[in-house]
C-alpha cells in the first residue's frame, strides 16, 4: 500500500498534548454591531468601570469575537472587585433586549458572567432593577465611551470587524511565523491527514451498521446544515432514512414529482412548516399549489411518521444569510436524492473519482477534472426554493443556486469515507486517487472561517496564506484550529500549540 497519503503523524503529537491538557427611551436607536465593535476594541475609558450596582470592574480579556450563535463574545475574563471571572459576553444596545430576545430561556447563555449594553433601557423598562439572570453582572456604556455613539457608528468600518482587528491575533501566529516554507506546509499536510483519519474513524462505525449509502446521505445533510444546523440536519436524515424515504415515492413518478415527495416528508419530519396553521391567503398561485401539494402528501403520510418529528425550536436561523436557510438545503438535498436515484448519491461519487482517475499516476487532477469533483453537489433546478427563502416570502428576481459551488466544496466527506471503501476492497488505485485529489492544487474557499483562521491562527500574513494550495493544506488549518483553538475556547493562555509548533516543527 502507498504510504505517501493521509499519514498520522499529527494525529500522535496532538494526542500527546491532549493528554496533558487542563481540560434610554429617548436616545437614538443605533446598530447592536457597533456595541460589538466597541467592546472588541475596547474604546472605553477603563479606568473607573462600574457594573451598575457599583463594583469595580477590569476587563483582563474581552472574549473572541464569536461568530455562530450563543453569546456575543466567548471566554473572556473579567475581574469584578478584584475577583477573576471567565466567561461569555452577551451585548445589546439596551438591557432590557436581554428579556425580549429571551436569554433567559436559552441554555447557550448559561456561561455569560457580564452583560454589557449602551442604555438600560426603553419606556417603563428603564429602572435600575437587575436586568439579567442573578449570577450576571451589568455593565451600562453610555457613561464610558470615548466618543459619542453616533460618530462611533459613522467611523467604524463593519466589514472588517473581527477580522482585521490586531487583538484577536492568537499567541500562535508568531511561533508558525518563524517556521521555513518546508516545516510549515509540513505541519498542515499532517493536520489535513489527521483531519480525514478523524473522520473515517467517526464514519466507519456508522458504515457497519447503517451501510455506505446510509451514512453518506446522512453526512450530506449535516453539511448542508453547518454551521448551526448541522444537529437538526443530522437527526432528520437518521429519523427519516434514505430507504424510508426512498420506500414512500411512487416507482414511476417523474424526477419532478420524487422531490416533491420527499421534500414534503422532509418538512413534515423536520417541524419546519406546520401545514395546519400556514396562511397561504397571499400567496402568489404557484406558490399556493406548491404547498397545497405537499401538504396533501404530509397528510397522506402523517400518522405513520409524525411521530418523528422535530420541533421548530430545534432550528436556528440567527447570524445566517438567507440563502443558507433551512428550507433550501431540504429541498437541495431531496433534489440530490433523485438525481443520483439509480446508483445513489456515494455510488456516483465513487463512479466520478473513478473516471477522472489519470493515467500517470504520478500526475495530479487536472483543473477540469478537480472542477467536476468539486462541484460533484451542486444544484441548479427549477424548484420553488430557487426563488424563495422563506415559506409566503418575496420571490427573488433571479434564480439561486440551491446548493452552490462554494458550499459543494465544503461538503468534504467523499474523501474519508471513499478511503474507508478503497481500503475496505482493498483498492490501491482507488486510494491513490482520493490522495491525488486531496493534493491537487486549488485555493483556499472564502468563508468566515477560514478568513478567522487566516487571521487569528496565521496573524493575517498573506505569505503565511498564500503557501495553503491544497484542500489537505485547508484542511489541516482547520484541524488545528479544532483541536487547539476550539478546545481550549480561543484562551491562548490555556492552549499547548504553540509549544507543539516549537517542539515537533522548529
Amino acid at each position: 500500500m502507498n504510504t505517501q497519503f493521509f499519514s498520522d503523524i499529527y494525529l500522535k503529537f496532538t494526542h500527546l498534548y491532549a493528554q496533558n491538557m487542563v481540560r434610554e427611551e429617548d436616545e437614538p436607536r443605533v446598530p447592536e454591531k457597533v456595541i460589538r465593535c466597541v467592546w472588541n476594541d475596547q474604546l472605553l475609558n477603563t479606568e473607573d468601570l462600574r457594573t451598575t450596582d457599583g463594583k469595580f470592574l477590569e476587563v483582563v480579556f474581552p472574549g473572541y469575537w464569536n461568530f455562530g450563535s450563543g453569546p456575543d463574545f466567548k471566554s473572556a475574563a473579567i475581574k469584578v472587585d478584584g475577583v477573576l471571572l471567565e466567561g461569555d459576553v452577551e451585548l445589546h444596545v439596551y438591557g432590557t433586549d436581554w428579556k425580549s430576545h429571551g436569554h433567559s430561556r436559552n441554555n447557550d447563555f448559561d456561561n455569560v458572567i457580564l452583560h454589557v449594553f449602551l442604555w438600560k433601557g426603553r419606556g417603563k423598562g428603564a429602572t435600575g432593577k437587575r436586568l439579567s439572570r442573578p449570577h450576571i453582572f451589568d455593565l451600562e456604556l453610555k457613561s464610558y465611551l470615548r466618543r459619542g455613539v453616533l460618530q462611533l457608528n459613522e467611523e467604524l468600518d463593519f466589514d472588517s470587524y473581527p477580522v482585521l482587528n490586531p487583538f484577536n491575533y492568537g499567541l500562535c501566529h508568531e511561533p508558525l511565523a518563524r517556521l521555513t516554507e518546508v516545516k510549515f506546509l509540513e505541519l498542515l499536510n499532517a493536520a489535513g491527514d489527521a483531519r480525514i483519519q478523524t473522520k473515517m474513524d467517526r464514519f466507519h462505525d456508522r458504515i457497519i451498521t447503517h451501510g455506505y449509502e446510509q451514512t453518506f446521505y446522512e453526512g450530506v445533510a449535516e453539511a448542508m446544515g453547518y454551521p448551526s444546523n448541522k444537529t437538526a440536519f443530522k437527526t432528520l436524515a437518521e429519523k427519516l432514512p434514505l430507504a424510508t424515504l426512498k420506500a414512500h415515492v411512487p416507482a414511476r413518478a417523474s424526477a419532478q414529482d420524487k422531490a416533491l415527495v420527499m421534500q414534503a416528508l422532509l418538512f413534515g419530519v423536520s417541524g419546519l412548516i406546520d401545514f395546519s396553521v400556514l396562511k397561504t391567503s397571499t400567496f402568489s398561485a404557484a406558490a399556493k399549489t406548491y404547498f397545497s401539494q405537499l401538504e396533501k402528501i404530509w397528510k397522506k403520510h402523517e400518522a405513520e411518521l409524525g411521530h418523528l418529528s422535530l420541533e421548530r425550536k430545534d432550528w436556528k436561523f440567527g447570524r445566517m444569510r438567507p440563502a443558507n436557510f433551512p428550507y433550501r438545503r431540504i429541498a437541495g438535498l431531496s433534489h440530490l436524492v433523485v438525481r443520483h436515484w439509480q446508483n445513489g448519491i456515494f455510488g456516483d461519487y465513487l463512479n466520478s473519482i473513478k473516471s477522472i482517475v489519470s493515467k500517470d499516476e504520478e500526475k495530479a487532477y487536472t483543473a477540469a477534472s478537480l472542477k467536476k469533483t468539486v462541484q460533484f453537489f451542486c444544484l441548479e433546478v427549477d424548484d420553488h426554493w430557487a426563488s424563495h427563502y422563506t415559506p409566503g416570502g418575496k420571490k427573488l428576481k433571479k434564480k439561486q443556486k440551491l446548493v452552490g459551488a462554494d458550499r459543494s466544496r465544503e461538503i468534504n466527506i467523499g474523501i474519508p469515507i471513499g478511503l474507508i471503501y478503497a481500503r475496505a476492497s482493498k483498492s490501491v488505485p482507488l486510494e491513490r486517487a482520493l490522495g491525488r485529489l486531496f493534493h491537487t492544487k486549488s485555493a483556499p474557499a472564502d468563508n468566515q472561517w477560514l478568513r478567522f483562521m487566516k487571521h487569528y491562527i496565521l496573524g493575517n500574513k498573506d505569505r503565511m496564506w498564500k503557501l495553503l494550495k491544497s484542500d489537505q493544506q485547508t484542511q489541516g488549518l482547520m484541524q488545528v484550529y479544532q483541536d487547539y483553538c476550539t478546545k481550549n475556547e480561543n484562551n491562548c493562555l490555556r492552549c499547548q500549540f504553540p509549544k507543539v509548533v516549537d517542539q515537533y516543527f522548529s
